[in-house]
């Protein structure tokens, strides 16, 4: 009979977890065991702090997704935070609540990806808390650093600005959609959709690109969807935006799952949410050194999808055929139905 949480406790839990999580790191004076952990700060750069809460049932299914999986995407979705601000990730914390009969090896299998999400981007977990819970929860906060007085900031977007975005956007949706919808239609696209959503890659090197280039100092993730990101960037900056719909960049995947199933595969890309691409501005006269570096040192797509216009223009989409029409928030909401 396999062992569970209750089997091990609280202080065996603990035990296991360090071994897995010992690190050497000059940016760790102590990790993992104490009350707390002791980090030495970079000279010169600025701390970046953020945390993000999953519940399951509302953020999660373990139906749908391994526990290693919601392991590294508990990472990436506070990478992704860091990615936003133009921060190097450093370390982390994670809390963690689980009913006391849930397989511990269950559990353990969390934890290595927790590992394995943080490994590529160079962020290590230093220490957490465990409790027990009717649910599993998982909260994770991260600590990262950014040249001092560089951070991107969702309220530096300016008139005149050009809107860009990363990758493709919607497929995370796409994919939720498609685990919610199981069926043989367009089955060659499914795992591609499948791994955008449970494995989201956080755009860590482009954010960092941005800041040591000088190319922005404006961002947002697009955690809820690209309608509630623009919302939310123009609201901080006091601006308005127009967004393009012939412009958002749309995976050849998502287009064809949205015929085979007779979707809007806009609809995704606006709403959906959980895409953890960049929403960033720059200037005009930047936009051409923008597309050719960021390609070229990261790989990743980048595509100018609008413009930052005047506040009392408004927020406004333009449809294939031109016309406008308010672009609202549509996206997740965390208390929302």
């Amino acid at each position: 009979m396999s062992k569970t949480m209750r089997d091990v406790g609280e202080f065996g839990f603990i035990r296991d977890l360090r071994t897995r999580l010992a690190s050497r790191n000059p940016f760790v004076v102590l990790g993992a065991g104490d009350d707390a952990a002791i980090l030495r700060p970079t000279p010169g750069r600025e701390m970046v702090f953020t945390t993000d809460l999953m519940v399951e049932g509302r953020h999660f299914d373990l139906k749908t997704m391994t526990p290693r999986q919601l392991g590294v995407k508990s990472m990436a979705v506070n990478l992704s935070d860091c990615a936003a601000m133009g921060a190097q990730p450093k370390a982390c914390v994670v809390s963690l609540g689980a009913p006391k009969t849930f397989p511990y090896k269950k559990i353990m299998s969390f934890c290595d990806g927790l590992v394995q999400g943080g490994r590529p981007f160079g962020c290590l977990v230093v220490g957490g808390d465990t409790v027990g819970s009717d649910k599993l929860v998982v909260n994770v906060a991260m600590l990262g650093e950014v040249e001092k007085g560089k951070a991107l900031r969702r309220d530096e977007a300016k008139e005149g600005d050009v809107l860009f975005v990363t990758g493709t956007l919607g497929d995370s949706g796409g994919g939720w959609h498609s685990l919610s919808h199981p069926g043989q239609k367009a089955k060659e696209a499914r795992p591609i959709l499948h791994q955008r959503h449970l494995a989201p890659v956080p755009r860590c090197q482009v954010g960092r690109l941005l800041v040591r280039a000088g190319f922005s100092r404006c961002a947002i993730d697009i955690s809820d969807g690209l309608s509630s990101e623009v919302n939310h960037l123009c609201e901080e900056s006091g601006v308005g935006a127009e967004v393009h719909a012939q412009a958002i960049p749309l995976s050849s995947a998502l287009s064809y799952y949205c015929r085979e199933m007779r979707l809007d595969p806009l609809t995704f890309a606006l709403d959906g949410g959980e895409d953890y691409e960049l929403l960033f501005t720059a200037p005009v006269s930047k936009a051409a050194k923008i597309l050719g570096r960021i390609a070229v040192s990261t790989g990743v797509r980048v595509t100018p999808i609008g413009r930052i216009v005047s506040a009392q223009k408004g927020i406004r989409f333009i449809d294939e055929k031109g016309r406008r029409r308010p672009l609202k928030a549509k996206g997740f909401d965390h208390f929302g139905s």
